[in-house]
């Protein structure tokens, strides 16, 4: 891992290939008093931003690339709990040590940390940067909401669907039809508690029912998103 100490920490600076949608970034703005305290780190694929176990001395947020959030059982068997994508907030925690760990899935993954006394500190001087630490606090929680809403669907078809649509929304090109997954097969399915094969049957279901189409290894276009939204049987409507 790269790190480059900065004093001052502009976001504008870093390419993203995978961004939230463009109301994110608006409201992300006002947290400029915190970015004085970022430093930043690079990271290859598969690289640990932090490990279980670790001590919790560091707030994250993800600047370009993307990420897993995982938990890694005793007889090493892992499940994705959550993927961060650029403006993403992580690592908040009330124990002493992680409980879960997070790796880099795209080669120069960009993550700035920030010290969490210091933010702490900062958050109870700045009555405006701790209401935006709340939101993005907030907004961790809710993704973690959507994914048991989700794993609560019975069928294949609408897991992968309601993945695929949560994905859409998550792009910066929120509006286009085009969907970069920067994770592998088997990331979607420890993250959606499937078998790899069963989300690659599901994939090509969903390519021959002419939902979807691959544009790459990587990308996938989405053809019918009402076709979609009809799949995951009105989960979308109490997300």
């Amino acid at each position: 891992m790269n790190l480059t100490e900065a004093k001052t920490f502009n976001p504008a600076m870093a390419v993203m290939s995978f961004s939230p949608p463009d109301s994110t970034a608006c409201r992300d703005r006002p947290l400029a008093a915190l970015e004085r305290l970022a430093i930043l780190g690079r990271y290859d694929t598969g690289e640990p931003v932090y490990r279980c176990n670790d001590s919790i001395e560091h707030w994250y947020r993800l600047v370009s690339g993307a990420a897993r959030l995982a938990a890694v059982s005793g007889d090493g068997r892992r499940r994705i709990v959550d993927f961060e994508f650029p403006g993403d907030f992580f690592g908040f925690g009330d124990f002493c040590s992680r409980q879960f760990c997070v790796e880099a899935m795209v080669a120069g993954t960009l993550v700035a940390r920030y010290p969490r006394s210091s933010a702490e500190r900062l958050a109870d001087a700045d009555p405006q940067t701790a209401r935006n630490i709340r939101k993005a606090a907030f907004q961790s929680i809710a993704r973690m909401q959507r994914r048991m809403v989700m794993l609560g669907q019975t069928s294949a078809l609408e897991k992968v669907s309601a993945f695929l649509l949560e994905m859409s929304d998550r792009s910066q090109h929120c509006a286009s039809s085009a969907v970069f997954l920067p994770m592998s097969r088997y990331d979607i399915a420890d993250y959606l508690a499937m078998a790899v094969e069963t989300v690659s049957r599901t994939l090509t279901e969903l390519r021959i029912r002419q939902t979807i189409a691959f544009r790459g290894v990587r990308h996938v276009c989405i053809c019918n998103r009402n076709a979609l939204k009809t799949l995951t049987s009105g989960l979308t409507d109490r997300l």
